[in-house]
């Protein structure tokens, strides 16, 4: 039986892709050149797979399980409430119980996403603080369970 890992990758990040040109916001995509806005958030996304289990005991069954972690990245000093608001309408796009399907594989939202706290990645910038931009982020957890 074939790995489902890059089919799973790629529906939920074709989610996120159809979310996020909706609403006219960047994506950070692995492994691609990207240049972020200074502006405006941009959307950083990671799917975290866990140990694919058998749950039949011909071993025909396969259950997937991860994390699809959006993060909303953006510049430090400008607030939260834009970024908080993108976090909750990117949540609402993975609602508990949601099932999103393609052929033969089914994926599952196994638990409500949870939106974390902010984490800005220094605490300042210029002489002292060393140079470049200072960015805020928000990470998204959304558990799933693929079936195959």
């Amino acid at each position: 039986m074939a790995d489902q890992s890059l089919r799973i990758a790629e529906l939920l990040e074709s989610r996120v892709a159809v979310f996020a040109k909706a609403q006219g916001v960047q994506v950070a995509w692995e492994n691609i050149p990207f240049t972020p806005p200074q502006d405006k958030p941009y959307l950083r996304l990671f799917v975290l797979p866990a140990a694919t289990q058998s749950i039949d005991l011909a071993a025909q069954l396969q259950t997937y399980r991860g994390i699809l972690q959006v993060n909303i990245v953006a510049m430090a000093g400008g607030g939260v409430s834009e970024s908080r608001l993108l976090a909750k309408q990117i949540a609402d796009q993975f609602p508990e119980g949601m099932a999103v399907s393609d052929g033969d594989l089914s994926i599952y939202i196994s638990s409500p996403p949870a939106i974390h706290s902010g984490i800005q990645d220094r605490a300042s910038s210029g002489p002292t603080g060393g140079s470049g931009s200072i960015s805020y982020t928000i990470p998204i957890s959304i558990s799933y369970r693929a079936d195959y």
